[in-house]
């Protein structure tokens, strides 16, 4: 597929050099754990290629603020401006257990709305891209979400969050949203969980306590899909609110119903 958009052609390149590097970081033995939070880990990898990213971007963005995940405040909520986040592992945990659901996830920004998207997960040799009015693709091909219309035959994903509190709220809405679905798969990364529904292979979505750059990417994605990202009450979606559903946009009102009655 030939690239046109003059910044994504500047974003591609960027991020499938870190691809690159992120696999060979992948296969090597001598990962370093390091700890956030109890359960939240960081590695000498995610590091790196936030180093790696945030340099490559900023010759070519130099306009742009760049927020990264390891080098910005944990509670930074949505930036106006030009902004560019980025997640150089999405899915550390599972990089670390050697579980090939991880990617990198950039997204850029302008005035709180996203512009451009690329999201690479180079162990499953797979690579999303949006543009804003162009699509979503994967691997150079359009991409569009389900068109299953009924939640009980739907498959949706989830997360949780690092916190022992939180989990016991989240664990509620899971079950509640389990009995009326299909099933559910989880990845541990909520870039690739977007991508996922972008694709067609879940049909629903919701994780809440993420940060801007765990689904600033993913979320342009879904919507040039087809999909339909929104909060907990179905209004459009705030990037600093932590809490997202996305969905084929069929199933959405349906799961909305079924959370909004487990959080009360």
């Amino acid at each position: 597929m030939e690239v046109k958009d003059t910044m994504l052609n500047k974003l591609l390149p960027a991020v499938e050099r870190a691809g690159v590097r992120m696999k060979e970081f992948y296969e090597r033995r001598d990962t370093q754990v390091s700890f956030k939070g109890e359960i939240d880990l960081v590695t000498q990898y995610d590091l790196e290629l936030e180093r790696m990213l945030t340099e490559s971007l900023g010759s070519v963005f130099p306009d742009f603020r760049i927020i990264g995940e390891e080098s910005s405040p944990p509670d930074i909520g949505k930036q106006p401006g030009k902004v560019i986040y980025i997640d150089p592992i999405d899915g550390t945990t599972s990089f670390v257990h050697r579980f090939p659901f991880a990617g990198i996830s950039v997204g850029v920004y302008i005035d709180n709305e996203p512009r451009c998207a690329v999201v690479c997960s180079p162990m499953l040799g797979e690579l999303y891209h949006a543009i804003k009015g162009e699509g979503a693709y994967m691997n150079g091909k359009k991409i569009n979400v389900s068109k299953t219309d009924k939640a009980i035959r739907s498959l949706f994903s989830t997360g949780f969050s690092y916190d022992r509190g939180e989990r016991q709220k989240q664990a509620a809405i899971f079950a509640r949203i389990l009995d009326i679905s299909q099933g559910m798969r989880r990845t541990g990364s909520a870039a690739l969980d977007l991508c996922y529904v972008a694709r067609g292979t879940f049909d629903f979505y919701y994780e809440g306590s993420l940060k801007p750059w765990d689904m600033a990417a993913g979320i342009l994605i879904v919507q040039e899909a087809g999909g339909k990202v929104t909060d907990l009450r179905g209004c459009p979606h705030n990037l600093g609110s932590g809490l997202i559903l996305a969905s084929n946009g069929l199933v959405h009102d349906e799961y909305i119903s079924e959370i909004t009655a487990a959080e009360l």
